[in-house]
């Protein structure tokens, strides 16, 4: 069941209290059930590179473009020292992207509610932008497996300069979209993503089965998306 919302809604414009409200999504954890899949391939590539990863280290990848993992990946190797000819960081993301596509080959399924929640606010005609770390190669990969036409726009790790938790992903989508930032819900699960999302000026919904200490920044937590529909986001949202 769908948790009450956390803190109310951030102070909004007088423009922006009165404009047509968008949705942002996150892609992987939020809307497709891909993300554990991701962490078991993280652990798969640094074990095979000759360290037991940490779940500590593990975590700190969780809505990690392959860019970001690799370079982690690759300090905590270096600190570590536990090969003697450390690859470089571009090695380590072709073969953590590779694996992943590999692993969630077929696999690919929506998480509970998310499916439905695009149809309806599809019906409801509020216009939608998808906002992934991902690279443009996985998000194509993952439309050859579930239907993401309900998207007008979509952002990928390929076009922005920066990524999660930097908010360029989002202010680029709410420009896609011809929106204010402040007339846009976000529905994220991880904390790059939460962050990106707030520091962009967006109402920020956190969908996690979890809870974590810096999920009290979100303006509502859902356990996931079921019962949520267009009229609790324009709710949300002030509308």
């Amino acid at each position: 069941m769908n948790s009450t919302p956390a803190p109310a809604a951030p102070a909004r414009s007088a423009a922006a209290a009165h404009a047509p409200v968008a949705v942002l999504c996150d892609l992987d954890g939020t809307l497709l059930d891909t993300e554990r899949t991701w962490l078991a391939t993280v652990r798969t590539v640094i074990t095979e590179l000759g360290m037991r990863p940490s779940e500590a280290l593990v975590a700190e990848l969780e809505g990690a473009t392959v860019e970001q993992a690799s370079t982690t990946i690759l300090a905590a190797l270096a600190a570590a020292a536990v090969l003697p000819a450390l690859p470089g960081a571009g090695a380590i993301a072709e073969r953590l992207e590779a694996a992943s596509l590999e692993a969630l080959d077929g696999t690919i399924r929506w998480c509970p509610g998310a499916e439905e929640l695009l149809g309806e606010l599809r019906a409801a005609g509020i216009p939608l932008a998808l906002v992934t770390s991902s690279s443009r190669r996985w998000l194509e990969a993952a439309a050859r497996q579930v239907d993401l036409s309900a998207f007008a726009h979509f952002v990928t790790a390929d076009d922005v300069a920066a990524t999660k938790p930097h908010p360029e992903p989002y202010l680029l989508a709410a420009a896609l979209l011809g929106r204010e930032p402040d007339t846009c819900v976000v529905f994220e699960d991880s904390e790059v993503g939460l962050r990106a999302a707030l520091a962009a000026g967006c109402t920020a919904v956190l969908v996690r089965d979890t809870g974590a200490s810096w999920a009290d920044h979100a303006d509502a937590v859902l356990h996931d998306l079921r019962g949520t529909d267009a009229a609790w986001v324009r709710a949300l949202a002030g509308h």
